[in-house]
């Protein structure tokens, strides 16, 4: 972001972070940072029933090993869809309502963590580090013209709260931590937040109410790695079009090829890649394939695994070309739909073209453990 960052504020006098997150009731739940035993895939159906989203844990082998749901946001005339979930090393985080932040892990325990400032008028979203020891907020305050955007950054459970941007004509929110470093993802330049501002700029072509962050989980068509203190904009990843999920290896770009962690192009150096059909690419985290819709070009088809240089794999299982897949690792993914009508989602062996349906809907909106640094 280029807009003058606000003095920080500190809540006090530097202390240790926590090692704990809050608890239900709120007591205190003990923090459990390390990888899990697994990588599981987080989805999250937003069109589970009438103001409530699902979110879903699932294994490698297509077990669904923990569920929760949540209460969906105030609904706000025009308003753009800001991610629900946030996922650390140890568990993920996820929205209840307006302001409620609890968290679910591997093995269904759950809990209350801390409260965010959101409300009828004010949509709010976050991201969490992955020692699960910090949160960054984004506050969209719709009740002035322009929105007001804050966002802010505090110890789980309140201390040296700090905010870090302000703004009123660039919109951009956290999403991910990378290195000790806040992404946000970013709308672009002179884009309001408003499903109808946003719609010129998503690339996705589809309705979205029915599609609503386009072609990455983030909602933005790029993002920024920035200071936590300051603000300051460090690198740019992607200079528009970023889909699918971040990985350890930087980003999908919807017109072809990825970009990494430095904000430098992965090329693909192919003439013929998914980039053709404005498709949601997926990159694995080894960043060696990207994996999208479709052999030909179309709103449906087959996934297909595409290759530096220009060979592709055609896999056995249906996807969408606005929907996009997640790696639990550079052999084994899973696909996601925004829409139940679109598909079932499936865990793939890429080395077996084995496929196994998951009885769970949603889009892939995160991996668990967050697992971004290389």
């Amino acid at each position: 972001p280029s807009a003058r960052p606000v003095a920080v504020t500190s809540g006090g006098p530097s202390t240790p972070a926590p090692t704990g997150v809050a608890g239900a009731g709120g007591g205190t739940a003990q923090a459990s940072p390390g990888t899990l035993p697994e990588s599981l895939a987080v989805l999250v159906d937003l069109f589970a029933g009438r103001d409530v989203y699902n979110v879903a844990l699932v294994a490698a082998d297509a077990r669904v090993v923990a569920t929760a749901s949540g209460k969906t946001r105030s609904a706000i005339a025009d308003a753009v869809e800001l991610p629900y979930v946030s996922s650390s090393s140890s568990r993920v985080y996820y929205l209840d309502g307006d302001s409620q932040i609890r968290y679910l892990k591997a093995d269904g325990a759950s809990g209350y963590v801390t409260a965010v400032a959101g409300g009828a008028k004010v949509h709010a979203t976050f991201a969490v580090t992955p020692d699960d020891a910090r949160i960054a907020v984004a506050l969209l305050d719709y009740s002035v013209s322009p929105v007001k955007l804050t966002i802010y950054v505090e110890d789980i459970g309140g201390a040296h709260h700090a905010v870090i941007f302000t703004s009123t004509d660039k919109y951009l929110w956290p999403v991910a931590w990378h290195s000790g470093h806040l992404v946000v993802a970013y709308l672009g330049p002179g884009t309001a937040p408003f499903k109808s501002k946003f719609s010129a700029v998503n690339y996705s072509g589809r309705d979205l109410s029915r599609y609503p962050y386009g072609p990455n989980p983030y909602g933005g068509i790029n993002f920024h790695v920035i200071s936590p203190t300051t603000a300051q904009r460090e690198v740019i990843i992607s200079g528009g079009g970023a889909s699918g999920l971040l990985t350890k290896s930087g980003t999908a770009v919807v017109q072809g090829d990825g970009v990494d962690w430095s904000g430098q192009p992965i090329f693909w150096n192919s003439p013929y890649d998914y980039g053709s059909f404005s498709a949601s690419g997926s990159l694995s985290p080894d960043g060696r394939i990207i994996a999208a819709c479709c052999p030909v070009p179309g709103m449906a088809g087959k996934l297909v695994l595409w290759y530096p240089g220009g060979s592709t794999t055609i896999l056995a299982v249906d996807v969408t070309s606005v929907d996009w897949v997640g790696w639990f690792d550079s052999s084994h993914l899973v696909t996601g739909f925004y829409q139940r009508s679109d598909g079932t989602p499936s865990v793939v062996d890429i080395r077996t073209q084995a496929v196994t349906p998951v009885d769970a809907y949603g889009i892939v909106a995160a991996m668990l453990p967050s697992n971004l640094d290389s």
